[in-house]
């Protein structure tokens, strides 16, 4: 039921955030639009969360505003990325920073981030309570530090010597996002807390599957095909640099049985 409703329900956050979320003058909120309202964009993160919050029977009106905050967290590290990657496209778009150049990219940044704790905050956007609202946002903000430190490891290269540090890397690059992703959801219901750690550890497993794929892509797909340039992980120690491909589909099915036994540990039914 949830995959037929994918396309509205995108279409919903989209307006969301266009009409509610990024309003407002300004060259940081203009540059702060054009990284979040890129058509091309998945939704993939905000749709976890709606995904997640419907498993525990909370609406799409009680969830937008969650949702919200997340993409804006995920499109303030797609700037970083690209300006450390120095890539100059993004979905088929210049990249903020070539847009807009850096000094107003790294400003976009820092403002989505914010705009995403005020609005997590902010009690005139939802009917949260206040000691929801606060669990997210603390999540938000310890999940939000490893992302970081994920992301400090991949740009200056550093304790990525084996494929577990990878991996590790991997987890807090992408997985600790996608974790806030699936478990705000769930604390929408107050979810209890078995199921919060287990959506934490389901999130970060799911990171680490994606980033085999984005690897994989980045190696294989036109820029045509992702949106973005290919090859810039090319002398990055990535999984597949360091196992190879074979490698990386025997991880990848090793984490797809471990997202398996974590959705089976729930109290709910996905």
């Amino acid at each position: 039921m949830f995959v037929k409703d994918i396309p509205e329900i995108k279409e919903k956050i989209r307006d969301y955030l266009d009409s509610r979320v990024l309003f407002g003058v300004g060259p940081e909120i203009e540059a702060s639009r054009y990284v979040v309202l890129n058509k091309r964009a998945h939704l993939w993160r905000p749709l976890i969360t709606v995904a997640s919050a419907r498993d525990y029977e909370i609406s799409f009106d009680n969830t937008k505003t969650v949702a919200s905050a997340v993409e804006l967290v995920h499109a303030a590290s797609l700037i970083e990325d690209d300006i450390s990657d120095k890539s100059e496209i993004r979905r088929g778009e210049p990249s903020c920073h070539i847009k807009f150049g850096n000094d107003l990219a790294h400003l976009a940044q820092m403002y989505l981030v914010q705009r995403a704790y005020n609005i997590l905050l902010d009690s005139g956007f939802d009917s949260l309570t206040d000691a929801r609202r606060v669990s997210i946002t603390r999540l938000a903000s310890e999940l939000g530090i490893k992302m970081i430190s994920g992301q400090t490891r991949d740009v200056t290269q550093t304790e990525l010597d084996n494929p577990e540090e990878v991996i590790k890397m991997y987890e807090q690059k992408s997985g600790a996002l996608i974790g806030l992703a699936i478990v705000s959801g769930a604390i929408l219901k107050d979810a209890y807390h078995c199921d919060v750690d287990i959506l934490v550890k389901l999130g970060t497993a799911m990171g680490v599957s994606y980033q085999i794929i984005d690897d994989a892509l980045d190696s294989r797909a036109s820029p045509i095909e992702i949106g973005n340039p290919a090859g810039q992980d090319a002398k990055k120690k990535t999984l597949l640099n360091l196992v190879g491909i074979d490698g990386e589909i025997n991880i990848n099915k090793e984490k797809d049985s471990e997202i398996d036994r974590y959705l089976e540990m729930l109290s709910v039914e996905p």
